[in-house]
């Protein structure tokens, strides 16, 4: 899964809220387990992927991509907690 995080910002100290890490981290441990989060719509509904394990890679792109990196880091820690 390869995702592109557009929405953060760099008044942020972690580019997301806490709430939208958390939720985007929840995200990211559906789609490695295989399943796709239920929140986030799809470009063809009516097909499914098979569920199996696979890696995700989450990229934070952001206006001066100045706060990425610590978004980053901070999406890793809830997603490896």
């Amino acid at each position: 899964v390869y995702a592109r995080l557009q929405t953060g910002s760099d008044d942020n100290p972690d580019c997301y809220t806490p709430k939208g890490l958390d939720e985007w981290a929840g995200r990211v441990k559906t789609w490695a387990e295989g399943k796709q989060p239920a929140d986030l719509p799809r470009a063809d509904p009516k097909t499914d992927a098979p569920v199996k394990p696979r890696d995700v890679f989450a990229y934070f792109i952001s206006e001066g991509k100045v706060r990425a990196p610590f978004g980053a880091m901070a999406l890793m820690k809830r997603v490896t907690a």
